[in-house]
């Protein structure tokens, strides 16, 4: 999947003319799969925006564990800190395909925002989503077994598929086991085997690349 800088859910308020001028200002780059965007610590000297392909923000712990925090699609930004001038990245991105991006300097994100109520706004729902989902991934670590969290994670895809195609209850998964269990600070073996549960129960039935959800209703009373 690939998307036009006008479908990019951040710049959707923008005017013609506001647009044909952010046009001007972005670089679009290409990425093999695991070559790294941007490393923890690292001068933020650029704001990305994904064109097509995925790419992974994650941290690795002193012991070298990996925990996802978000996946980046087609149309979605690493957008961060609108108040300084300088910035230290606080994660990795890392091309989880072949990707092409758009690159923002930050100088120039920096003045559009300070010029544009409308990207502002669109920023402040941009965190208010990342609030939330950093909320439910610390939920999820802490508070719910390796049970609930697969169940609620392939409930959250299925609500997400739904905004896009209702009434289709078939996940096609791009991520493999290993980046559902990084993402849910789980083993790879652990997502494996409750997937395989609930298969076994009748709940969902695999196939490659997809997990299709056959009974929605009992995996909630589940969590």
């Amino acid at each position: 999947m690939t998307v036009e800088i006008k479908d990019i859910p951040f710049f959707k308020n923008l005017t013609a003319l506001e647009m044909s001028e952010l046009k001007k200002c972005l670089v679009e780059r290409s990425f093999k799969k695991s070559q790294i965007l941007h490393g923890e610590g690292s001068e933020c000297s650029e704001i990305f925006f994904v064109k097509s392909g995925r790419v992974k923000i994650h941290r690795l712990s002193h012991t070298g564990k990996e925990q996802i925090y978000e996946v980046l699609g087609p149309g979605d930004t690493c957008a961060c800190n609108p108040g300084e001038t300088s910035w230290k990245c606080g994660l990795n991105a890392e091309a989880l395909s072949d990707c092409t991006v758009w690159f923002l300097s930050r100088g120039i994100y920096l003045r559009l925002l300070a010029d544009s109520p409308v990207l502002m706004h669109s920023l402040n729902e941009l965190f208010a989503k990342r609030l939330q989902c950093f909320g439910n991934i610390i939920e999820d670590v802490t508070l719910k077994d390796s049970k609930k969290r697969v169940i609620k994670f392939l409930l959250d895809m299925l609500q997400h598929k739904h905004s896009l195609v209702p009434q289709s209850d078939t996940l096609f998964i791009e991520a493999t086991r290993e980046e559902i269990a990084h993402r849910l600070g789980m083993a790879r073996e652990t997502v494996a085997r409750q997937i395989s549960n609930l298969k076994r129960q009748k709940l969902i039935d695999v196939r490659p690349y997809q997990i299709i959800i056959i009974d929605e209703e009992k995996l909630k009373s589940m969590l």
